[in-house]
């Protein structure tokens, strides 16, 4: 009987670590700064369609994500004429797509919304980040 109590137990706790691993990745990245976390087509075309936007593609499983998360929140705070845009690609799968995303962090500037050509940063660069940042604000 022992054996039997022990492996109910041993279920019973591989099924709440599942469940807990699971509530983790559904919540989102926490905001940093100005950073506007989207998670709907329409707001996305609307934020982007005029003046400078930097778009955070990202998932909530990404580590790299997760550590890059609070400098661009500082960015978003300095650079406060650029509109910072956080997207779940898990979320907003199309729009992921449609921008041709395949490594996470990306982030794609853009201007009146057109993106602009070679200042793509993928991986956590927070150099080249800024970099892309100060040439869409000017």
């Amino acid at each position: 009987m022992e054996l039997r109590t022990i492996a109910i137990l041993a279920v019973l706790f591989i099924a709440y670590r599942i469940y807990q691993f699971r509530k983790e990745a559904s919540t989102p990245m926490m905001s940093h700064g100005k950073v506007i976390n989207v998670d709907n087509d329409v707001i996305f075309k609307a934020l982007v369609s005029s003046g400078p936007a930097v778009i955070d593609f990202y998932a909530t499983w990404c580590g790299p994500c997760k550590a890059v998360a609070p400098k661009v929140g500082e960015l978003s705070e300095k650079y406060q004429n650029v509109r910072f845009i956080q997207v779940d690609v898990d979320k907003m799968r199309g729009v992921a797509q449609q921008f041709g995303v395949t490594a996470m962090p990306t982030f794609v500037f853009l201007k009146d919304g057109q993106e602009v050509a070679d200042k793509r940063v993928r991986g956590a660069d927070v150099r080249a980040l800024e970099v892309g940042i100060q040439a869409i604000s000017n």
